[in-house]
């Protein structure tokens, strides 16, 4: 709840601060589905059928979402091309047929722009308590379940340079610390990672982009804890990502875009009697496709779906059965625009 207060705090602050620039914010509200809010692999739907308390106080795979988003921008000091300027996020999300997939999450970025796509940046971000589905808590016997969450804390600065009159790039360093509700702590990990992207944009067409990252995630509680941390979670992970917009010379919306988006994991685990991790690897691959329409100078309505796939690779067959799962997603966000400048 403190941290709660504290996001809504630094988003009230940006009104508060000391240039007399007007502040500029948006409202948010999405209504999705999503076929299998849990994850379950092919096996599990059927097994979970006869063991549905593995499935919480949840009573169907899928379930209906909604969200509340609110975003912020202010500047705080401008001279020239100079600008120092804040933005704050706060989004909440609720799964109307799994209750206890309730969560929030938010950040803050502090910017100082010199230029046209000149720029640093500090991102600070939070997300809560987000819960992924029972698990059987090992600490206590091999039947015991209890419902498993994780919090995420992420900080990152990022650098952009703008390249030519129509690129520009941007490299960015990170640490992440993704730590588990009780009791689960021997989940926790820390993730170190790097990230590079470069941005065309391609006349009458709209912009391409290419995203590269590589992470080592550290399981930092691994044999600190009690029988359940004898397995380590540590991993090191590559993705790439690439979006396209198309943003001219298309009838009746103001965007079109679809995305391609691959990580490959691959577990630092060794031990034979460490089945789940043991030469485990997996190639996580979203496919997004998006459309963006203005109802008004300030209004826009986003209609989006995505369809994920996991292929978990692994020496013990059933592990590569557990491990993969199929996900699809739709979704619908109407937002916005306000500006406040009564000072």
């Amino acid at each position: 709840m403190n941290q709660y207060r504290t996001v809504l705090f630094n988003l009230l602050i940006l009104s508060y601060l000391s240039a007399n620039t007007p502040l500029m914010y948006t409202i948010g509200l999405t209504g999705g589905y999503d076929n299998n809010v849990m994850r379950f692999s092919d096996n599990e739907f059927d097994e979970v059928s006869l063991e549905p308390e593995t499935m919480g106080d949840a009573k169907t795979f899928d379930s209906f979402v909604y969200k509340l988003g609110l975003s912020g921008k202010k500047s705080v000091w401008g001279r020239g091309k100079k600008e120092i300027f804040f933005n704050g996020t706060f989004n909440w999300s609720d799964y109307k047929h799994n209750p206890e997939r309730k969560y929030w999450s938010g950040g803050l970025d502090a910017t100082f722009r010199w230029g046209s796509y000149k720029n640093i940046k500090y991102s600070l971000r939070h997300l809560n308590s987000f819960y992924l589905r029972h698990y059987i808590d090992r600490d206590v016997s091999d039947k015991s379940l209890e419902p498993c969450s994780f919090s995420d804390q992420n900080q990152s600065v990022t650098l952009t340079q703008k390249l030519g009159w129509n690129g520009w790039a941007s490299l960015s360093a990170g640490y992440l610390q993704r730590y588990y509700d009780f009791p689960f702590t021997e989940f926790d990990l820390d993730i170190v990672y790097a990230r590079g992207k470069i941005n065309k944009r391609i006349k009458n067409i709209g912009t391409v982009t290419f995203q590269f990252e590589r992470g080592h995630a550290a399981n930092v509680t691994f044999e600190k804890t009690a029988k359940a941390s004898g397995f380590d979670r540590s991993y090191e992970t590559m993705e790439w990502y690439l979006p396209v917009r198309i943003q001219r010379g298309i009838p009746f919306f103001k965007e079109i875009g679809f995305s391609i988006r691959q990580e490959t994991r691959v577990y630092e685990a060794e031990d034979p009697d460490d089945p789940l991790h043991s030469g485990r690897n997996h190639l996580d691959a979203k496919y997004d496709l998006w459309l963006k329409k203005n109802l008004t100078e300030s209004m826009k309505i986003t209609l989006s779906g995505r369809y994920r796939q996991r292929t978990t690779e692994s020496a013990y067959g059933w592990v590569t059965d557990l491990k993969s799962f199929n996900q699809l997603q739709f979704w619908c966000k109407i937002e916005r625009e306000f500006i406040y400048d009564r000072y």
